[in-house]
């Protein structure tokens, strides 16, 4: 028992563990509660499940048949069931927190922003790339730079401002998105990026190269119909239409349902 409450402790904190990894060194103790959870018996698995399940999380492995994964290796990852509530790694007050980069933003900023800056990760991801939400091997590939994240959020603010407040935009996030300098840009994007890689749905390959992890990618495929729908062409055009939070006391549990 004392071996399965060190290896709960690691998916707390982490949310996967990785065997063989691929793209970094081995964390410390990943090594250890790799071997723990390879050796446990499946009627311990089993429990372990049993134990989560009103946590609303659930235990996944998956093995080298599955892409990404080393020969003989294994990834298991701490995914969300979506049948209660589970504790959110990607809370609203750290979004408001993080996305806060001048100090003074309000909340509903720092919501637009980071949906934005979401929807425009998707649409490299899935959608430029004709990637189905279901195609979770597929992580592999998925694979963007910052600087190609940047380039596309600016060019973003470019088709708002050209577009201004037509076909129904909200004034508020027009205003939020316009106001906006090339350099807060690049901090936004920091902020983003240092959230997805906290809650291990993406990590660094390289230096300002990053790629979908594979909880990432399980993540999209299993709550697709409750998140943020993965924005086709159009959407992503207008999706200045999107309205701000009208309440900034008001939770805006919509966007991190399917980040967390």
């Amino acid at each position: 028992m004392e071996e399965i409450g060190r290896v709960y402790h690691y998916l707390l904190k982490h949310r996967s563990i990785e065997s063989k990894p691929q793209l970094r060194k081995s964390r410390s103790d990943e090594t250890l509660v790799a071997s723990i959870l390879r050796s446990a018996s499946i009627d311990q698995l089993e429990r372990f499940n049993e134990f989560l399940a009103p946590q609303g999380f659930k235990l996944v492995e998956f093995d080298d048949l599955t892409r990404g994964v080393a020969v003989a290796g294994r990834i298991w990852v701490l995914a969300r069931t979506g049948e209660v509530s589970a504790p959110s790694f990607l809370s609203n007050e750290r979004v408001y927190s993080e996305m806060n980069i001048r100090g003074k933003d309000s909340r509903e900023t720092s919501a637009v922003w980071f949906l934005h800056i979401w929807l425009i990760y998707l649409s490299l991801i899935y959608t430029r790339v004709g990637r189905g939400v279901s195609e979770v091997s597929s992580y592999v590939d998925a694979t963007f730079s910052r600087e190609v994240l940047e380039e596309s959020v600016l060019e973003h603010i470019a088709h708002i401002r050209q577009m201004g407040l037509s076909d129904g935009a909200s004034s508020k996030v027009v205003a939020i998105l316009d106001s906006e300098k090339g350099k807060d840009v690049s901090r936004r994007v920091s902020a983003f990026l240092k959230l997805m890689t906290a809650a291990g749905l993406i990590q660094e390959s390289e230096k300002n190269e990053y790629q979908q992890t594979l909880l990432g990618a399980y993540e999209i495929a299993e709550h697709y119909d409750k998140s943020l729908r993965i924005p086709i062409d159009n959407t992503l055009d207008n999706i200045v239409n999107i309205v701000a939070p009208n309440n900034e006391d008001k939770d805006t549990e919509e966007l991190t349902d399917g980040i967390d």
